[in-house]
């Protein structure tokens, strides 16, 4: 069938979802079936209440692309590393450098020596510069420790704003956790992107008060 699509029947009263091929050109079109708003996302809200958002399935889910993360975070420590090396390293030779010039080893007005100087100047600035830039992707890149503690937060908090004041779901928040629902014969397939959970998990965590990062699409329902 196709995608679902929200109708409203009795004036409105009552609101549901239903094949979008059936609801555009009838049975002919698609038998596909309707099932009522509240319940649907009643079935999802609760998966993802007392399924996803536990610390302990939560680190589960997000295991491997911690560890992809973590890998690429030291890779870039080490990479920070040897360019502060490579900075020290070059500001050593300069200094040595001038102590032959100062000591009258080394002839100042020397083309050569000008032209070593102005090398090794460019070499320690660009790899200083170069230091900065990825410290500064390192610190705006999430790194954080996702640690317990963390976990039981994020999860804590999730659960609190899916829920409206008064009963009933947050359908903006439901989507950093299922961009997709596929609605079959007797069953509901829910599926998410580890991507977007980090990504709100790193929202809340970071103490945003905006709320969790909601992507700017609906829900695919199907």
């Amino acid at each position: 069938g196709g995608a679902m699509t929200l109708r409203t029947g009795k004036g409105g009263r009552y609101r549901y979802y239903t094949c979008s091929i059936k609801a555009r050109q009838g049975e002919t079109g698609c038998s596909g079936r309707s099932i009522p708003m509240p319940q649907l996302d009643a079935i999802v809200c609760d998966h993802i209440e007392n399924r996803l958002l536990q610390p302990e399935r939560l680190e589960e889910i997000l295991a491997s692309i911690l560890d992809r993360r973590e890998e690429r975070a030291e890779r870039r420590r080490e990479h920070i590393a040897e360019l502060n090396r490579r900075a020290a390293e070059t500001e050593l030779r300069l200094k040595r450098l001038y102590e032959a010039i100062e000591s009258g080893v080394a002839d100042l007005n020397d083309p050569a020596l000008k032209e070593r100087v102005v090398a090794l100047r460019a070499l320690r600035d660009q790899a200083q510069v170069d230091s900065e830039r990825a410290q500064a992707m390192l610190e705006s890149s999430g790194s954080m420790a996702v640690t317990p503690v963390v976990l039981r937060k994020f999860a804590a908090t999730a659960r609190r704003r899916l829920r409206q004041d008064g009963g009933g779901y947050r359908r903006d928040h439901l989507r950093a956790f299922a961009q997709r629902v596929e609605v079959g014969e007797g069953h509901v397939r829910i599926m998410g992107s580890k991507g977007e959970l980090l990504r709100a998990l790193t929202s809340v965590s970071s103490g945003k008060s905006a709320g969790i990062g909601v992507p700017t699409l609906g829900l695919k329902w199907r």
